[in-house]
C-alpha cells in the first residue's frame, strides 16, 4: 500500500511540477515549485533534460526509419530502371492510371534544368495525356470501341525474334513505343547540350500525293495538320516544339520524289512518310527504295517512318527492316477500313462525334479532288487522331523512362537503338535490276559477297516541283533559261520559248489550279512546275556540283568525270499529253563534261518512276571522255541539253525537265 501511495503521489507531483513549469514561463521566467525532496533550482533543469532526451530519442528513431525507407526506394527504382526498359508497363490502359511511379525529382543524377521542369510541366503533360485519351474515346464510340478501331487502323512492329513485349492491355508494341520515346528524349538532350533558349524542334515531314495533300478538302484539314493540332500542345509541355511539314504533291509516283527527300522533306526531319500505295499496286520495290534513301540521306537516321498503307506485301518490307535492326519504330497507318460499319449505319444524330458528317467534304461541294478514292474531312480527322494516339503513348513512355531511371540521360545519349551508321543498309529484298538504275534505287554491296552489308552512293537532286525546302532546279542553270516573273498560273506566250527554256506548268496543272483558285486556293502549296523547251529554245546549260565527300580532295580540273559521277537522271512532268508529245529518250541531245552522249547511253528508266503507265525519267551515261570542271572553288560537271526533234511543239507537248538527279561515286 505504501508503494502504491508513493507511486500515485509521484505521479501527481510530476503533473503538478509540469503545470507549474508551464505557468512559470509566463511569470518572469522563474520556477516557484519543486519536486518532492529536490530543491527548486534543480527541479526545473531536470525536467527540461528529461523532455529533451525524449525528443532526441524520437527524432533519432524517425531519422533511422527514413534512411531505411530511402535506401529501399532507390534500390527498387534503380533495379526497375537499370536497363532503361519500359517493357511490361501498361502504356495504353483500359481504365485507370498508367502503371508508373511518381518522378523522384530529388534523386542524384537529375539535371536541375529538368528537375524544375518535371515538377511543373510534367504534371501538365500527364493531365493532357488523359484529356486527349478521354476525347478520343468520346469521339469514337467509347473506350472499348475506340481502342479496337485504333488497333485495326494503326500497326506497329517488333522483331520477330523477340518475345511479344506489349502489355495485355496495350494497343501498340511496347518496343516501338520505347523507340519513339527514346527518339523524343534524344532530341531534348541534344538540344540541352547546345544551351539554346528555344525549344528543340521535333520535325515530322509528310511525303506522298493527293491523299496526304488533302484533295477535296482544305489543305489545313489534311491528316498531318489534324495530327499536329492534337499533339503540338502535348509536346510543348514535354519541352519540344513539334514542326509538321506537309510536302505531298498531288499526282506523282514515289520516284523521282524518293531521290529528292532532302529537297522536299528537309534533311533535318526526325520522321518521314510514304503515301503512294494507290499508284504502286501490290509491289514493294518503290517503298523499299524510298525507305533506303530515307535511311541513307537523312541527318537523323534512321528516321521514324510512317507508311500510309496497310497492304501485306509492304507491311512485310517494314517488318524485314525491323528484323534486320535498321528500323525500330515504323508505323503503318490506315483509314476508313478501321471503322466499324455499324457506326456509319446509325442515324446521323446518334453517331459518335467522330463519325458524324462522314460523307461530307471539307471544301465546298464541287471543288477539285472530290473523287471516291480521296478521304473526306472526317476520315482525315480519324487518321490524324490515330497517329496522334500513338505519339500520346510514346510521350507517356518517355515520362516512364525519366521516372524509372536515374541515368536516363546517359542511357538515351548512348543507347544503341539509333547507332545505324548513315549509308549502311541490308541487302535489298526486292529486285531493281530491270529498272536500269539498280544502284540509284537500292545502293551497292559494300563487300564482294554482296550478302552482308550495302551502302548508298551519295545522291544529289535539284527540282522545280513545289514545295521545295532546298535545292531548286534554277540553282544549277548556267545559261539558256528565259527569265519570266509572271504569275505561274498565267499562260505563257509562245515568243518566250524562242531563245530559252521557260519555267511553266502543263495544261492539266494550270486548269486544275484555276479551278482551285475559284474556291480561294484551299490553302494548297504543291505545284508541278518545270523547265519547258522546244527546238527554238536552244541549249540549256547546267552545272552539277560534286557533293560527295569520298573523293573530293583528289579532284582537279580536267579529271575524268566517270571516276566521280556514276550516272545522271532527268525526269519530266508526269502528265500524259498525247502520242505526239516530247519523248525524252529520243527527242533530246545531251553533252556531259564537254563530250557528246551517244544515243545508246540515254535510256528509259522502267517500272519505278512511272505514273499512269507512263515512264517519266531517263538515265544519261557519263562518257569516258567527259571532264571535271571548276566553279566558285568547287568541282563539278557541265551538262548541256537541247531539243533536236523539229516536230516537238508546245501544242503537242513540249519537252520538260522537272528533276535532275546525279549519283556520285
Amino acid at each position: 500500500m505504501e508503494i502504491h501511495r508513493r507511486s500515485r503521489q509521484s505521479t501527481n507531483d510530476v503533473k503538478q511540477s509540469d503545470s507549474h513549469l508551464t505557468n512559470s514561463r509566463h511569470k518572469n521566467g522563474s520556477s516557484s515549485h519543486s519536486y518532492r525532496g529536490v530543491p527548486s533550482s534543480a527541479s526545473s533543469t531536470d525536467a527540461v533534460l528529461v523532455r529533451s532526451t525524449q525528443l532526441i530519442i524520437v527524432m533519432g528513431m524517425c531519422w533511422f526509419l527514413y534512411l531505411i525507407a530511402s535506401v529501399n526506394d532507390v534500390t527498387s527504382s534503380s533495379s526497375a530502371g537499370s536497363n532503361g526498359n519500359v517493357r511490361g508497363s501498361s502504356l495504353l490502359r483500359h481504365g485507370g492510371e498508367p502503371l508508373q511511379p511518381e518522378s523522384l525529382h530529388s534523386k542524384q543524377g537529375l539535371n536541375s534544368k529538368y528537375t524544375n521542369q518535371s515538377s511543373t510541366s510534367f504534371s501538365s503533360t500527364r493531365e493532357q495525356i488523359e484529356s486527349i485519351r478521354s476525347e478520343f474515346y468520346t469521339r469514337y464510340g467509347g473506350k472499348e470501341e475506340a481502342l479496337a478501331m485504333l488497333k485495326r487502323g494503326l500497326k506497329t512492329f517488333a522483331k520477330k525474334s523477340w518475345e511479344e513485349t506489349s502489355h495485355a492491355d496495350s494497343v501498340f508494341r511496347t518496343d516501338s513505343l520505347k523507340g519513339t520515346a527514346m527518339r523524343l528524349l534524344k532530341v531534348k538532350l541534344h538540344h540541352e547540350q547546345q544551351s539554346s533558349q528555344d525549344l528543340p524542334k521535333f520535325i515530322l515531314s509528310f511525303g506522298g500525293y493527293s491523299v496526304t495533300v488533302g484533295r477535296g478538302n482544305h489543305f489545313s484539314q489534311s491528316f498531318p495538320f489534324i495530327f499536329s493540332s492534337i499533339l503540338k500542345p502535348l509536346l510543348q509541355s514535354l519541352g519540344l516544339d513539334l514542326i509538321v511539314r506537309n510536302s505531298a504533291i498531288g499526282g506523282i509516283p514515289s520516284f523521282p520524289y524518293g531521290w529528292c527527300l532532302p529537297n522536299f522533306l528537309g534533311s533535318d526531319s526526325h520522321g518521314i512518310s510514304w503515301d503512294y500505295g494507290m499508284n504502286e499496286g501490290n509491289g514493294g520495290m518503290g517503298l523499299e527504295s524510298y525507305l533506303r534513301h530515307g535511311l541513307a540521306g537523312m541527318q537523323n537516321s534512321p528516321p521514324l517512318f510512317v507508311m500510309v498503307d496497310t497492304k501485306q506485301v509492304r507491311l512485310g518490307v517494314l517488318q524485314h527492316y525491323v528484323d534486320e535492326g535498321y528500323l525500330l519504330d515504323p508505323i503503318a497507318l490506315g483509314g476508313k477500313e478501321a471503322v466499324k460499319k455499324e457506326f456509319l449505319k446509325m442515324p446521323e444524330s446518334t453517331r459518335p462525334k467522330g463519325f458524324q458528317k462522314w460523307d461530307e467534304w471539307g471544301a465546298p461541294q464541287g471543288a477539285p479532288g472530290q473523287s471516291p478514292w480521296h478521304p473526306k474531312k472526317m476520315e482525315h480527322e480519324l487518321m490524324g487522331w490515330m497517329l496522334a494516339m500513338y505519339f500520346v503513348e510514346s510521350v507517356e513512355a518517355a515520362l516512364a523512362i525519366m521516372d524509372n531511371d536515374d541515368d536516363w540521360r546517359e542511357r538515351v545519349l548512348h543507347d544503341g537503338l539509333y547507332e545505324t551508321a548513315k549509308g549502311r543498309l541490308p541487302p535489298p529484298i526486292t529486285d531493281a535490276t530491270g529498272t536500269g538504275v539498280p544502284s540509284l534505287l537500292h545502293g551497292v554491296p559494300s563487300h564482294e559477297d554482296g550478302r552482308s552489308e550495302w551502302h548508298m552512293n551519295k545522291v544529289s537532286c535539284r527540282t522545280s516541283f513545289l514545295p521545295n525546302i532546298s535545292g531548286r532546279l534554277e540553282s544549277i542553270v548556267v545559261s539558256g533559261m528565259t527569265i519570266d516573273d509572271e504569275d505561274m498560273i498565267k499562260p505563257r506566250d509562245d515568243s518566250l520559248f524562242n531563245g530559252g527554256w521557260v519555267m511553266d506548268v502543263g495544261k492539266v496543272e494550270r486548269e486544275t489550279k484555276e479551278k482551285v483558285n475559284k474556291y480561294g486556293g484551299l490553302g494548297y502549296i504543291d505545284m508541278k512546275t518545270a523547265l519547258y523547251g522546244i527546238p527554238s529554245s536552244g541549249t540549256l546549260k547546267l552545272w552539277l556540283p560534286y557533293e560527295s565527300t569520298s573523293k573530293h580532295e583528289d579532284m582537279k580540273n580536267g579529271a575524268p568525270a566517270s571516276e566521280y559521277y556514276e550516272s545522271i537522271v532527268f525526269c519530266e512532268v508526269n502528265e500524259k499529253r498525247g502520242d505526239n508529245e516530247c519523248n525524252m529518250s529520243s527527242d533530246l541531245a545531251f553533252s556531259v563534261g564537254g563530250s557528246t552522249v551517244a544515243k545508246g547511253d540515254v535510256t528509259q528508266i522502267a517500272g519505278i518512276a512511272s505514273y499512269l503507265k507512263k515512264d517519266i525519267c531517263i538515265r544519261v551515261g557519263v562518257p569516258v571522255s567527259a571532264k571535271i570542271s571548276s566553279k566558285e572553288q568547287n568541282f563539278g560537271l557541265t551538262v548541256e541539253v537541247a531539243v533536236t526533234n523539229s516536230a516537238v511543239s508546245r501544242q503537242n507537248g513540249a519537252c520538260s525537265i522537272s528533276h535532275v538527279i546525279w549519283e556520285h561515286q
